[in-house]
């Protein structure tokens, strides 16, 4: 069920007060329609993602049609962000029958606040949205030397301007919110090009020739979203360092790795000196996530299976078209 409808009607001031204060007949009329479908669907399973404006009256009442009902949260509503609009989710949450997060420290969190089981579900890709470039795509199909594509959460903003600084070479930002609230006049070599949704995400990918990988540790976070989707995409990747990330890509083979300003330099000055080395790490990359269910259906599949839910033989899924596989990934 499309919530958009609900959450982005009216005008800019209309929705940050929908989110702050989580009322208007908006909500009202998102928590009818929801329990219409479901008495309607008798589904075994609702499953929400990040369902804000979901009320617990309303959970109780699915799960009293008969329905497990189950919540995936990519985002932190005890991290030191305090982003707004928490207020029904945390009402709600002892209401679900599970929830899964993707960060260890919500196994304490959540059931400190009522939660009747929680589950760690990692990170994933998207297949139809995440695949590498066409055979035959070449450095001339890259202009953009070192990207970033994301939000200017935590210390982002300071340290790639601090990179770009060092390097002496243009790092691309893509992504919301950076203009107004970070851009500053002496970065000449930061260039912004706003949003990248969908498709458009895929293709800045393609056209770089280094993608840069942070962690939101403000959400205390050990891995991000990024590191998988960069993969599957067959970006030539230096994120930051952690355990998890370390696990999830071999340091040096399927990614390089940086703890700090220095060595973040340090590895994406050898990559941009090595177009070979960048081809061959995308490649690589994409073959581990593509190969070691960091996908969206094997996750949660996983998931499924650890709550002792059983799993589908065929997912579900919107009918949108595969994209073929690349040849680098049938080898």
């Amino acid at each position: 069920m499309d919530t958009d409808i609900y959450t982005e009607a009216g005008s800019r001031a209309a929705r940050y007060l929908r989110l702050r204060l989580g009322r208007g007949e908006l909500i009202d009329s998102f928590n009818r329609a929801l329990l219409d479908q479901v008495a309607c669907a008798r589904p075994d399973i609702v499953w929400c993602d990040k369902a804000l404006l979901l009320r617990p009256g309303t959970v109780r009442e699915i799960r009293r049609l008969g329905a497990c009902v189950l919540h995936y949260n990519p985002d932190n509503p005890f991290g030191l962000r305090r982003d707004p609009g928490w207020r029904h989710f945390l009402a709600a949450l002892p209401e679900y029958d599970a929830h899964l997060v993707p960060r260890r420290s919500n196994l304490e969190d959540y059931p400190r606040h009522g939660a009747r089981r929680v589950v760690v579900m990692p990170f994933a890709f998207e297949p139809t949205v995440h695949y590498p470039p066409p055979e035959g795509w070449t450095e001339a199909d890259r202009p953009y030397e070192v990207s970033f594509i994301g939000s200017p959460y935590d210390d982002r903003p300071q340290f790639i301007s601090a990179l770009a600084a060092r390097l002496g070479r243009e790092v691309t930002v893509h992504g919301s919110r950076w203009p107004r609230r970070n851009r500053q006049p002496s970065d000449p070599l930061v260039r912004h090009r706003g949003p990248a949704p969908g498709e458009r995400y895929r293709e800045a990918i393609w056209r770089s020739r280094i993608c840069l990988g942070f962690v939101t540790r403000s959400n205390i976070d050990d891995l991000a979203t990024r590191t998988f989707e960069l993969a599957a995409a067959g970006a030539a990747i230096v994120a930051y360092r952690t355990p998890d990330q370390l696990a999830a890509l071999q340091d040096g083979g399927e990614a390089l790795f940086f703890s700090d300003l220095a060595e973040c330099a340090r590895q994406v000055g050898l990559l941009l000196d090595d177009p070979d080395r960048r081809t061959e790490m995308g490649k690589a990359a994409a073959r581990r996530a593509w190969r070691s269910g960091y996908d969206n259906d094997s996750r949660i599949a996983a998931a499924l299976d650890e709550l002792g839910i059983p799993v589908p033989e065929r997912p579900i899924r919107p009918e949108r078209p595969m994209p073929p596989m690349p040849p680098m990934m049938t080898a």
